[in-house]
């Protein structure tokens, strides 16, 4: 009979610790936003809510701890979707954090850059695959 000591499991040892991604939802109808949020965060990301573009850039503008990614509806209040986006773009700080576009509109007549478009209703696993898809486009 051999004696020793059994190895440590080398998976202990490959485990990478990492922060979550943040997302950022910017819609205007807080049950949809609140289901966006909490199904990003059951998928183990780190959400954040704001309910228009206004609010969404000031949020932008005094945190340090900016998102990953930016999921933005674009019929919004007081400032809606593309003036958003352009502000967004405008900002050296800011520019780079990629977007996703969600929209009910059956067609968008006004162009907007962005990483991808979904449009309403989405399901679950058509929004996760979108965010892992541009996760690794953009290599976030």
């Amino acid at each position: 009979m051999v004696r020793g000591r059994k190895q440590p499991s080398r998976h202990n040892d490959l485990k990478e610790i990492r922060d979550p991604i943040k997302i950022l939802v910017v819609e205007d109808d807080p049950d949809l936003g609140d289901t966006l949020c909490e199904t990003l965060t059951m998928s183990g990301y780190r959400a954040a809510y704001a309910v228009d573009g206004i609010a969404a850039l000031e949020m932008l503008r005094k945190g340090d701890d900016l998102p990953h990614l930016i999921l933005l509806d674009l019929m919004l209040p007081r400032m809606d979707g593309w003036g958003f986006r352009e502000a967004q773009l405008g900002d050296n700080r800011l520019k780079d954090i990629p977007v996703v576009v969600l929209s009910a509109a059956g067609e968008i007549v006004k162009p907007i850059n962005a990483d991808d478009l979904l449009r309403k209703p989405v399901t679950s696993e058509m929004l996760l695959a979108t965010i892992e898809r541009v996760r690794r486009r953009r290599r976030v």
